[in-house]
């Protein structure tokens, strides 16, 4: 029997196997789970780089931040992966979005884990008199004169193209306070899977519309401002209000609409 079907079998399996007090138990697979293993060692490999290359004087701030986030950017569409992996390890259509919705459910919280809530934390404390780009470079000695400096090229990055994060907007701080809530609903949505909960797929069908109207309200509140905190040109501002925020708006309406689909599949085996 070849790998394929092997693999078909497990998933028929899987489904077979449900109990009477549980949903379909699902897990992402393997060969999803590795692509994006290695698509996030690339990605987030490529910032460490950008770090060390802007430690070592090699970069300067502005170009530093500005990369780092292009590799963000791009390894936001991760989710995708697990098409590809269904190529080497085919899953049935529910198994698929599934996989997709936890490899986007991982991306976003760790967005949330390293970036959204250290800056919620820490920037009314760190950044005191800030209001252009020149005064964020300004600090460039003290970020290269030790390693655990570097927190400030950190908290300061998305400031290369957005100076809300460092003059203390309230519109921005407001809404980047959803991300505790984002990283709460994750660990809900992993808990109730493990349980095999047919509720699970309600986390993301009620929690899809938050990060739509925070990405509406943080990019329009920016161009209702006449572009006050864009620091660069037309190719800068794209990077700030666009190339890193259209994934926060386009993939959630997806992922609540496969969400619904899988939750209303759920209750009626349950029920």
């Amino acid at each position: 029997m070849s790998a394929s079907a092997e693999s078909l079998r497990a998933s028929a399996q899987a489904w077979s196997s449900e109990s009477e007090d549980g949903a379909v138990p699902r897990s992402i697979s393997r060969t999803a789970r590795g692509y994006f293993a290695l698509w996030t060692a690339v990605f987030w490999g490529g910032v460490g780089v950008c770090a060390l290359l802007f430690f070592t004087g090699v970069l300067d701030f502005a170009s530093s931040a500005k990369i780092s986030l292009y590799g963000i950017s791009v390894w936001l569409n991760g989710w995708l992966l697990a098409f590809v992996a269904r190529r080497r390890e085919p899953r049935p259509t529910a198994d698929l979005r599934h996989d997709a919705l936890v490899l986007w459910l991982v991306s976003y919280a760790m967005t949330n884990v390293l970036w959204e809530i250290p800056w919620v934390i820490f920037s009314p404390i760190v950044f005191t008199d800030l209001h252009t780009l020149d005064d964020i470079v300004a600090n460039t000695g003290y970020m290269r004169s030790s390693l655990l400096h570097m927190y400030w090229w950190m908290l300061s990055s998305f400031g290369s193209v957005d100076l809300r994060t460092v003059n203390h907007d309230g519109t921005f701080y407001s809404v980047e306070i959803f991300a505790f809530a984002n990283v709460v609903a994750t660990v809900l949505f992993f808990r109730l899977n493990r349980r095999r909960s047919p509720y699970r797929y309600l986390i993301a069908v009620i929690g899809c519309g938050e990060p739509i109207a925070s990405t509406f309200i943080f990019s329009f509140s920016e161009v209702f401002d006449g572009f006050a905190n864009m620091t660069g040109g037309v190719a800068d501002t794209l990077l700030a209000l666009v190339w890193t925020q259209y994934q926060y708006f386009l993939f959630p309406m997806i992922f609540g609409a496969w969400a619904f689909q899988l939750l209303r599949e759920d209750l009626r085996r349950a029920g």
